[in-house]
């Protein structure tokens, strides 16, 4: 019995070494691609800042001081990519940028920079000169739902209107008359700002919105394959209005891209888990030489996925009886009916780089295994052409078009 139990200890110990000879030989035989991000993304800067996206290219290796011609695949959705870009050349705002990706993997399905005028300003995508506007609501609502301190049933008494901010407002009321309650999901869907003003000063601390700020990529470096600026974010006052503006997103200091846009969406649809974007799916030398392959890489949980689902059904206010309901109407009726889950946050503010009134939408849609964060802004200097939401809406319709078109068949089935 003791020779029988020894004999079995030998053959695991045989077996594990054995697999872990094979692992190590398969691990220091697999090369290691010599080509970075910031190398591929210093070879598209000329490139991607004029909308093109090159079949072939140079990129500098990583640990020599040389470069290596080769050939390019992109992440790009074409059918996505040029619906949009259709979108934007009918409509024709002053400027316009849209971003979309993949919230499991973090390829990059579309991006779109739009000037009317052709101004060579660069890649708007890739800009972080953007107030966020109400979109840092995300944030707000994010650090409130993971801390515990609200859910989106919470009641917030409030007085004044829905997109103002005074100081007045933001202290206890003296009369009652004039008190207003409404739910976190409601004040979210409807962008009001003295009910996020209070949350900043009474029910989320500044170390916290700052905290979640920052898990949301600002003040940080966004690790993708393209020249993308940082977001910015500061409280420029210790006073409560100070807090209370940058907490509703009615301020100018607080500045994003709209490829930072897309990934907070993709976190949020993703169950918080926030993926590194790419482009570039693949690139392969002339010469002899590693290939590079691009793979999904997370940048961390960023919020639980509890959050991410009570945020999501706060985003679903906001295109049914939200602020984009009007933009939404239409394809939120087919949407329930094809099973596809859909929801955002509207912002809008007056900027100066570009100067014009900005107008976001940044959400996601779902159905299944298949999903979708997206951004759009549009900048619109005297009359505006169309809302952000609108052309989200477009870019939903067309990426879950099979869904949608198979329940338009079932009805005209029914009907027949």
């Amino acid at each position: 019995m003791k020779q029988l139990h020894l004999g079995s200890l030998k053959l695991l110990a045989f077996i594990a070494i054995f697999f872990f000879a094979i692992s190590f030989f398969w691990s220091s035989g697999k090369k290691k691609s010599p080509y970075s991000k910031r190398a591929i993304a210093q070879s598209l800067t000329s490139s991607v800042s004029k909308n093109e996206f090159p079949p072939a290219g140079e990129i500098e290796l990583t640990d020599e001081n040389e470069k290596t011609s080769g050939q390019f695949t992109y992440t790009l959705d074409q059918d996505l990519q040029e619906t949009l870009i259709k979108q934007f050349e009918s409509y024709k705002p002053d400027y316009g940028a849209f971003v979309a990706i993949d919230p499991k993997t973090g390829s990059i399905r579309a991006l779109f920079s739009y000037t009317r005028n052709k101004k060579d300003i660069g890649n708007l995508t890739l800009r972080a000169s953007f107030p966020a506007a109400s979109v840092f609501k995300i944030v707000t609502a994010a650090a409130a739902l993971d801390k515990k301190k609200a859910n989106p049933e919470t009641v917030i008494s409030f007085t004044g209107a829905n997109h103002t901010l005074y100081r007045q407002n933001l202290k206890p009321p003296k009369n009652q008359r004039w008190v207003r309650k409404m739910r976190l999901r409601e004040a979210f869907a409807r962008s009001v700002n003295t009910v996020f003003g209070k949350l900043g000063i009474y029910t989320v601390p500044k170390e916290d919105l700052n905290h979640y700020a920052e898990k949301f990529q600002f003040n940080k470096d966004i690790p993708v394959d393209l020249p993308v600026e940082a977001g910015t974010f500061e409280f420029l006052g210790e006073d409560p209005l100070s807090v209370a503006e940058v907490a509703s997103g009615f301020n100018r200091n607080v500045l994003m891209s709209p490829l930072q846009g897309a990934v907070m969406a993709g976190a949020i649809a993703n169950d918080g888990l926030m993926m590194e974007p790419f482009l570039v799916d693949s690139f392969t030398p002339n010469r002899a030489g590693v290939p590079y392959q691009a793979e999904p890489v997370p940048m961390g949980q960023v919020i639980s996925a509890e959050t991410a689902r009570e945020l999501r059904s706060m985003m679903q206010d906001t295109v049914r009886v939200g602020t984009s309901r009007k933009s939404f109407r239409g394809l939120v009726r087919q949407s329930v009916k094809a099973e596809v889950e859909m929801g955002g946050k509207t912002g809008s503010l007056t900027g100066n780089n570009p100067k014009g009134k900005y107008d976001w939408f940044v959400g996601y849609a779902k159905k299944g295994d298949k999903s979708l964060g997206l951004a759009v802004l549009t900048i619109h200097e005297e009359k505006w052409t169309v809302k952000s939401s609108y052309l989200a809406s477009k870019a939903v319709e067309r990426y879950f078009a099979p869904d949608l078109e198979a329940v338009k068949a079932r009805r005209k089935k029914k009907k027949s």
